[in-house]
């Protein structure tokens, strides 16, 4: 199921998890959802502070899609895709950042997103194949914790590949931010940050 070391990698990581942490999956009718379902109750079996559910009116662009969130608080980060190859990391370490309710940004960066009181969209295009989505997609669900006005989607491009035509998506990853905003690569938090107040500008 997992790469070789990963099991290893899942103890080590989620020894780390304080507050319990829910992977509820809307899922597509596709065949697809099979085999998400599985990483997730695969990923499930290596810590009692992670549960599975499936829930067909989870708020998402489009699904398959699982939100990571805490028993209490939905941080508006989602996943949409299987979380495999170069994403796996990436999910589990979204899985331990919203246990321990932690992230990457500087405390001047957390006081700007904090004046943020209008919706933002931050949708992240990836493959499991790019080494710069990873810390792209990080940052962004960083950004969605500060501020429950913030949601944060990553965007598989191969398996959403009608979003990525939508988006003109040619290079990953690719942020989009309320539709109106774009950054090609990975940015510092603070281009994406000016993105972000300039799109609601």
């Amino acid at each position: 199921m997992f790469p070789e070391g990963a099991d290893t990698f899942l103890k080590k990581r989620f020894n780390e998890l304080i507050d319990p942490v829910k992977l509820i999956l809307r899922k597509s009718g596709k065949d697809i959802d099979r085999d998400i379902e599985k990483v997730l109750e695969s990923i499930s079996t290596f810590s009692e502070k992670i549960s599975i559910e499936i829930n067909e009116s989870l708020s998402c662009i489009d699904a398959p899609c699982i939100s990571i969130q805490t028993t209490e608080k939905d941080f508006g980060i989602r996943f949409m895709g299987k979380p495999d190859g170069g994403e796996f990391k990436t999910f589990i370490d979204t899985i331990v950042m919203v246990s321990r309710n932690e992230y990457d940004l500087s405390e001047r960066t957390v006081e700007l997103i904090e004046q943020i009181d209008r919706p933002v969209e931050i949708k992240v295009f990836i493959t499991n194949t790019c080494g710069w989505c990873p810390p792209a997609v990080l940052k962004s669900y960083s950004f969605a914790m500060v501020n429950e006005y913030i949601t944060a989607t990553a965007i598989d491009c191969y398996i959403f590949s009608d979003l990525a035509v939508k988006y003109n998506v040619a290079t990953v990853p690719k942020i989009v931010i309320n539709d109106k905003v774009e950054q090609i690569g990975l940015k510092d938090e603070n281009q994406l940050l000016g993105s972000i107040f300039a799109s609601i500008s």
